[in-house]
C-alpha cells in the first residue's frame, strides 16, 4: 500500500469524511438557531436560479425545449410566477453567442422574411387609424414574441433526429396538460374549476389551459405527433405510451365540450387513415370509428355541435353561439368600411363596441386579422403561415434521399398538426398564439433539410 493511500485510510481521512458529510446539517441546525433561514432560502433560491441559467446558456435546445412543454402543457397555470420569457431570453442570448463567434444564422427563408416585413408594414400603418394605438403595440409586442420562438427554433432544431425530439415534446406537453388538469381538478387548483356551461352546470374540461377551447385546440394540434410516435417506433414500450397518450388526448378532447373542434379533429383523422390504409379497408375502419365515436360521445355535446346550425341566425337561443355571431358580424361591417386599413390591429375590441354589448374579441384569427389590419394585413398573415406549412407538405411529397425514411412521415405529420391548428383559429382569436406558429417552425426546419437534400440530390 502506499504512503498515499495509507493517508486516505487513517484516523483522520475518516474524520475529514465524517464531518464533510455532517457539515449541511451542521449548517442549517446553526441557521435555524441563529434565525438566519431566511437567507439560507434565498441562497437556495438564487443558486438553483444561477443553476438553471447556466444551463440554459449551455444546453439552449434543452431551454427550447421547455419553452415548448410550457406553452402546451399550460404549466405557467400552475407556478407564481411567468417563467416562460426569461427562459426565452436566456435560449435567445446562447444563440446570439453563438452568432457572434461564427455560427450560422439558419432563418434564410426568404417567403417567411417577406412575409413578415410585407404584415409588419400594413400593421404600422393601420395604426394610423387606430382608437387606441396602444392597444395595436400590445400586439404588436406578442407578434415579435412568436418571430423570436420562430427563429430559434429554426437555429436550434437542425437535423431530423433534433426534429423528431422536437415533435415528441409537443405531443408530451399536450399529454401532461390532460395529467395537470386532472391533478388541478381534483386538488381545486388551477384555471380548470369554473368553465361549466350555463344552464345544464356540465364541467367543461381545460386541461392545464385557461380555455376549453383553446386547450382542445392545442390538443388537437398536437395529437398527429402522438400518431407519428406511434407509428415509427421501434420500442414496443414506447408505442405503448405513445398510444396510450393518444388516447388520452382524444378523451380529453371531447371532455372539452368544444364544438369547433369538430372539424379539426375529423379531418385529422380522415387524412390519417387515407394515409396509413391505403385501401378499402380504410373506409370501411372510417365508417366504424365514426359511429362508435358517434354512439359513445355524450348526447349533450352533439346537442351543442347541433346548435351551430342557428350561428347565422340572430335569434338563436345559444348565448354562446349569440355572442359569437354578433361580434363576426360587427366584425365583417367593420371591414366593408375600412377594407384598405382596418380599424387598426386589435382595435376591434373599441370599434365594434357601438354594437356588441360585451368586451368580447372576435373569436376568427383571421377576421380579426381582416377587421384590425384590412385585406393586405390578412393577405400577409396568411401569407406566413402558408411560408412554414407549405414545406410540410413538400416534405411528406418527398422521396428523401440523404434523410431516414421517416423524415417524409414526420412531414406528413407536421403538415397535420399545422393544417389542425388553422382549422381551430377559424372559431378563437389565436393570431399571436404559440401553437399557430410552432407548426410554421417546424415546417421552416423541413424546409432547411428539403434544400439540404437538394444539394445531395443535384
Amino acid at each position: 500500500m502506499t504512503s498515499g493511500a495509507r493517508a486516505l485510510s487513517g484516523r483522520g481521512a475518516r474524520l475529514a469524511l465524517a464531518a464533510l458529510a455532517l457539515a449541511p446539517f451542521a449548517l442549517y441546525a446553526g441557521a435555524r438557531l441563529l434565525g438566519y433561514m431566511k437567507f439560507v432560502r434565498l441562497g437556495g433560491i438564487a443558486a438553483a436560479a444561477a443553476a438553471f441559467a447556466v444551463t440554459m446558456l449551455v444546453r439552449p435546445r434543452w431551454g427550447l425545449y421547455f419553452i415548448v412543454f410550457y406553452v402546451y402543457s399550460g404549466l405557467g397555470n400552475f407556478l407564481p410566477l411567468n417563467i416562460a420569457m426569461p427562459v426565452t431570453l436566456l435560449v435567445f442570448a446562447a444563440v446570439l453567442l453563438d452568432l457572434a463567434r461564427g455560427g450560422q444564422n439558419l432563418l434564410t427563408d426568404a417567403s417567411f422574411w417577406y412575409a413578415n416585413a410585407f404584415f409588419l408594414l400594413v400593421s404600422f400603418s393601420s395604426m394610423l387609424v387606430a382608437r387606441d394605438p396602444a392597444l395595436s403595440f400590445h400586439e404588436l409586442n406578442t407578434y415579435v414574441k412568436m418571430v423570436l420562438v420562430t427563429f430559434l427554433i429554426v437555429q436550434l432544431v437542425r437535423t431530423p433526429g433534433d426534429l423528431r425530439k422536437f415533435s415528441y415534446v409537443i405531443f408530451a406537453g399536450a399529454v401532461a396538460t390532460v395529467l395537470l388538469g386532472l391533478v388541478g381538478l381534483s386538488l381545486g387548483i388551477g384555471p380548470g374549476d369554473d368553465n361549466y356551461i350555463g344552464g345544464v352546470f356540465v364541467l367543461r374540461f381545460t386541461g392545464g389551459h385557461e380555455n376549453p377551447n383553446r386547450a382542445a385546440a392545442f390538443m388537437c394540434s398536437a395529437l398527429p405527433l402522438g400518431l407519428f410516435g406511434a407509428r415509427n417506433t421501434r420500442n414496443p414500450w414506447a408505442r405503448v405510451g405513445f398510444s396510450l397518450g393518444v388516447i388520452a388526448l382524444i378523451v380529453a378532447i371531447f371532455s372539452t365540450f368544444s364544438r369547433s373542434v369538430v372539424f379539426p379533429f375529423t379531418f385529422v383523422a380522415i387524412a390519417v387513415l387515407i394515409r396509413e390504409l391505403r385501401s378499402r379497408r380504410s373506409y370501411i375502419v372510417l365508417a366504424l370509428l365514426t359511429t362508435l365515436g358517434i354512439l359513445l360521445t355524450p348526447r349533450y355535446y352533439w346537442e351543442r355541435v347541433l346548435a351551430l346550425r342557428d350561428a347565422m341566425s340572430a335569434s338563436s337561443r345559444d348565448w354562446s353561439v349569440y355572442t359569437r355571431w354578433l361580434a363576426m358580424t360587427t366584425a365583417w361591417d367593420l371591414f366593408v368600411q375600412h377594407p384598405l386599413t382596418g380599424v387598426g390591429l386589435g382595435n376591434f375590441i373599441l370599434a365594434g363596441a357601438y354594437r356588441v354589448f360585451l368586451r368580447i374579441v372576435v373569436h376568427n384569427s383571421y377576421l380579426e386579422i381582416l377587421v384590425g389590419t384590412g385585406v393586405f394585413g390578412l393577405l400577409g398573415f396568411l401569407w406566413i403561415l402558408a411560408s412554414g406549412i407549405r414545406n410540410s407538405v413538400a416534405g411528406a411529397r418527398r422521396r428523401w434521399l440523404d434523410q431516414p425514411e421517416w423524415v417524409r412521415s414526420l412531414s406528413f405529420y407536421s403538415a397535420l398538426s399545422g393544417v389542425s391548428i388553422c382549422m381551430s383559429a377559424f372559431f378563437g382569436t389565436m393570431p399571436f398564439r404559440y401553437p399557430l406558429w410552432i407548426p410554421v417552425a417546424a415546417g421552416l426546419v423541413i424546409g432547411n433539410l428539403l434544400r439540404a437534400d437538394r444539394r445531395v440530390a443535384a
